[in-house]
C-alpha cells in the first residue's frame, strides 16, 4: 500500500522489525473464554437484555425476597433511574440512599429496591440485604462476572481510557455484540454496575478501571477479572496521593498482578514506566507503539486541516491506512492500543481500520464542535492533567485556523507536590505556542502566571471561576476563531463552552 507523502516516525516502519506471530496467540485459559465470546456474539439475539429477575437478584446478593417485582436492570441513582429499573440503595459517608426510597420512586417507574429497608407503603419489589449494601453490590458484580463466559477487556492508564475503551469496543464489533462501560463509571461502584449490566447475549465486554489511590486497581481487577489487561500510559494524574510517577506506575501495574497463565497484557512500548512493570510467567505480552519490535506499530499526521488524523498501523506483513474523523494526534496511539486488542482476538488489521474510521470523539473529550455563530470549539472539558493538557495544546497549535487561536484553561486538580510546576509548564507551553489569547481560570493558574511574571500581559486573561470567565470571554471572540476549552471536572469549564455557543455574533468583537 502506498503511503504517498505520509510522515513516518524516525524509525521507519519495516515489517522485518516485527515478530512473526499468527492471529491465534491466546493460551488455553483465555482461548476458551474468547472463542466462547465469538460464538455467543455471532449467535446473538436481536435484543440485548441486561435484565435481572428477582430470584437472580436474591441469589446474587444473598438476600431475602420480601416482595416480588418485575425483571429489570440495575440503577444506584434515583436522579437518573429509568422506568423498569431496580434501585440498589447504597450508603456512603455523607448520604444514605435508603432515604430516597419513597412512593414517588415507584410512581417514577422503579420496579423494585435492593437494600436494607424500604419506606412505608412501598408497593414494588423488595430484596432485603443485610449489612453494607456496597458489599452486596460487589456480590452482584461477582455473580455477573461468574456467569459471563465471554472475553473481558480491562483498560487503565493515566489518560485516554474512555477514548481507547470506546475504540476497542468499535474494533470488536465485527465479531459480534460488545458491552462497555457506561460513560465514565470506572470506580468501584461503576465497575460493579458495568458487570451487572453485561447482557446475556454478548461475547465481549470492555471496562475502564480508574483509580486515585494505591490498591484501587487491584480491587477492580479482582472484581472484573479481565482476560485482556491494557495499560495505556503513566502520567501526572492523582499525584496528590502518590509521591512519584514510579508510584503511579506501580498502582497502574496492579492490573497485571493477578493475571493468569493464558491471559494477555497489552502494553504501551513507548512508555518506559509501563515497560518496567513485571508480568507474570505464562502471561502473553502484546506491545503497541512506535518503537521497533512492537506487535502493532503506528504513525500519524494531521488530516483535513487538523480536523482529523491520518493513521498508519502495521503488524507483521499487514498494513492499513485510515483517517479518524476527530482532532488530535494522540488519537493515533489510542487507535494502536485498540488495534492491538482487536488483532489479538482475531480481527484483521484491515477490518480494524474500517471500524476505527467510524470513530466519533467521546463527549467533552477533544470534541470539535462548530457553533451556530461560526466559532469552532475544541470541547475537552471532562478532565485535565498535564499529559492530556499538553496534548490539547498541541492539537490547537496544529489545527488550521482562519481567525484567532484561543486557549481557555481551568486549573488541574489533584496534582499534589507537582501542582505548581505543572501549571507553570502548561502556561509556558501556551506562551511558546503564540496563541492570540490565553484565558486562565482558577487560583493555580493565576499563581503560575505570577511566578512567570505574566500578570499584566494584554494577551492573558484571568478569572477566578468558569462563570466569570464565561462573561469575560464572549466579549473577545469572533466568527472563525478556534477555542480550546479544558480543565479539571470540578472547574465546570462546560459553562464556558455553553456561553460561547450561546453568543449571537451580529457584529464582530475586537480581538
Amino acid at each position: 500500500m502506498s503511503l504517498h507523502c505520509f510522515h513516518l516516525p524516525p524509525t521507519n516502519l519495516n515489517p522485518s522489525h516485527f515478530h512473526k506471530k499468527s492471529h491465534t496467540i491466546l493460551g488455553t485459559h483465555n482461548e476458551k473464554r474468547c472463542l466462547a465470546g465469538q460464538k455467543i456474539s455471532r449467535a446473538a439475539h436481536s435484543r440485548i437484555s441486561p435484565f435481572w429477575t428477582v430470584d437472580e437478584i436474591a441469589e446474587a446478593v444473598n438476600g431475602r425476597i420480601v416482595q416480588r417485582g418485575l425483571p429489570g436492570p440495575i440503577s444506584t441513582d434515583t436522579r437518573t433511574l429509568k422506568p423498569g429499573q431496580w434501585f440498589f440503595a447504597l450508603r456512603g459517608e455523607n448520604f444514605d440512599a435508603h432515604d430516597f426510597i419513597t412512593p414517588e420512586l415507584g410512581r417514577k417507574g422503579c420496579v423494585g429496591v435492593i437494600g436494607n429497608r424500604v419506606c412505608a407503603n412501598w408497593e414494588k419489589g423488595f430484596v432485603e440485604t443485610g449489612g453494607d449494601t456496597l458489599i452486596s453490590l460487589e456480590k452482584m458484580a461477582n455473580y455477573a462476572r461468574s456467569r459471563f463466559h465471554g472475553c473481558l477487556v480491562g483498560v487503565t492508564g493515566s489518560v485516554g481510557k474512555t477514548t481507547t475503551r470506546t475504540m476497542i469496543a468499535l474494533a470488536l464489533e465485527s465479531l459480534g455484540l460488545v458491552h462497555q462501560t457506561n460513560g465514565n463509571e470506572n470506580n468501584r461502584i461503576g465497575v460493579c454496575l458495568s458487570l451487572a449490566g453485561i447482557p446475556r447475549n454478548v461475547g465481549f465486554a470492555v471496562l475502564e478501571l480508574g483509580m486515585d489511590r494505591r490498591g484501587e486497581i487491584m480491587e477492580l481487577a479482582r472484581i472484573s477479572q479481565p482476560s485482556i489487561r491494557v495499560i495505556l500510559n503513566v502520567g501526572c494524574a492523582h499525584l496528590e496521593n502518590f509521591s512519584s510517577l514510579e508510584d503511579v506506575a506501580m498502582a497502574k501495574g496492579e492490573i497485571l498482578a493477578e493475571a493468569k497463565p493464558g491471559d494477555v497484557c497489552v502494553l504501551n512500548a513507548d512508555d518506559p514506566l509501563v515497560m518496567s512493570l513485571p508480568v507474570s510467567r505464562g502471561v502473553r505480552k502484546v506491545l503497541f507503539g512506535q518503537r521497533s519490535g512492537c506487535d502493532v506499530r503506528f504513525a500519524a499526521e494531521k488530516a483535513h486541516g487538523g480536523h482529523g488524523v491520518r493513521v498508519v498501523l502495521e503488524r507483521n506483513q499487514e498494513k492499513v491506512e485510515f483517517v479518524i474523523p476527530g482532532p488530535g494526534l494522540h488519537l493515533a496511539q489510542n487507535a494502536c492500543a485498540a488495534a492491538a486488542v482487536a488483532v489479538t482476538l482475531g480481527v484483521s488489521l484491515s477490518q480494524v481500520g474500517i471500524s476505527l474510521s467510524r470513530f466519533i470523539p467521546v463527549s467533552m473529550r477533544s470534541e470539535l464542535e462548530v457553533a451556530k455563530n461560526g466559532i469552532k470549539i475544541i470541547n475537552d472539558v471532562y478532565n485535565a492533567n498535564p499529559v492530556s493538557t499538553k496534548a490539547a495544546i498541541e492539537l490547537l497549535k496544529n489545527i488550521d485556523c482562519e481567525g484567532k487561536r484561543v486557549v481557555i484553561l481551568g486549573d488541574m486538580l489533584e496534582l499534589g507536590q507537582a501542582e505548581t510546576v505543572s501549571h507553570e509548564t502548561m502556561l509556558s507551553l501556551c506562551c511558546a505556542s503564540h496563541f492570540d489569547l490565553v484565558a486562565l481560570v482558577g487560583k493555580r493558574f493565576l499563581t503560575a502566571a505570577e511566578n512567570l511574571n505574566l500578570v499584566g500581559d494584554r494577551n492573558i486573561l484571568f478569572s477566578p471561576d468558569a462563570e466569570s470567565m464565561a462573561f469575560e470571554i464572549v466579549q473577545r471572540l469572533n466568527r472563525n476563531d478556534i477555542i480550546l476549552v479544558k480543565g479539571s471536572r470540578a472547574m465546570q469549564m462546560e459553562k464556558v463552552v455553553a456561553a460561547i455557543k450561546a453568543m449571537n455574533l451580529c457584529f464582530p468583537h475586537k480581538g
